[in-house]
């Protein structure tokens, strides 16, 4: 059990990769504080899991951050973990919303929401003697969308809001390695989650989107979620400001 005796808060748990990371550290034997604007979700989970804490919060909120991290040390004296799996897509926001309404929501969730949560952790983990941090990146941090799909006219949020995520994680990774605190992300490929499931339905996309990978599939939530449990391991005390990708070959053509 490489997480026992860890304390982690993981959010975004309501759902996908969430949801798959809270279910694996609980394997690996931690103890964990689960969030997520879904409060049925999370309830849905913790009569799965009793151990479970769970608390509702939106990460682009301060005050809701700031809770969510009172809430851990509250109860368990230290913050060992954080996992910022919360994130949403453009088309999470409303086909009737702005571009500019797109753009900023996208931001604020995957991008301020990821800064905010690990400002409030670093002061946690410094109390606590260390830590580590995994961000959620994506592949379209580093790649714009197919062009063989219909995803972006160019402007979609979604690329540049996970490329500010990898590089958050870089800028962190060097700033607080020598207190102890390690900053990773994972950068998945197309992934069967909840975000993807209303376009996956369709048999021709969820094709083409199969042929992207080398590996001639999407990838699952729970492949995902090993490598963030390894990563929040000692057994990755050496990894820091790297962002791994799980992207089933994408990133290598």
């Amino acid at each position: 059990m490489r997480l026992k005796d860890k304390t982690a808060i993981i959010t975004g748990a309501g759902s996908g990769i969430g949801n798959a990371t809270a279910r694996k550290f609980l394997e690996e034997g931690a103890d964990v504080l689960v969030t997520d604007v879904d409060v049925a979700a999370l309830e849905e989970l913790v009569r799965e899991f009793p151990s479970l804490e769970i608390l509702s919060g939106d990460v682009s909120r301060r005050e809701d951050v700031e809770g969510i991290v009172s809430a851990a040390m509250k109860k368990w004296k230290s913050l060992d973990i954080l996992v910022n799996s919360a994130g949403i897509t453009a088309r999470n926001v409303g086909d009737h919303a702005s571009l500019e309404e797109r753009w900023d929501k996208v931001m604020e969730v995957n991008v301020k929401g990821s800064m905010l949560m690990a400002h409030a952790a670093v002061r946690a983990m410094r109390e606590s003697g260390g830590g580590a941090i995994i961000n959620l990146s994506s592949v379209m941090g580093f790649a714009g969308y197919p062009t063989a799909l219909d995803f972006s006219d160019g402007f979609n949020p979604y690329p540049s809001s996970k490329g500010a995520v990898s590089q958050l994680t870089r800028d962190m990774g060097v700033h607080f390695a020598g207190e102890g605190i390690r900053v990773n992300a994972v950068a998945p490929g197309f992934v069967h989650t909840s975000l993807t499931a209303n376009v996956t339905q369709d048999p021709e996309i969820l094709k083409t989107l199969n042929g992207l990978h080398p590996a001639g599939r999407m990838g699952t939530a729970d492949e995902v979620a090993n490598v963030i449990a390894f990563l929040a391991s000692d057994e990755a005390s050496f990894v820091n400001g790297a962002v791994w990708m799980v992207d089933g070959g994408y990133s290598a053509q």
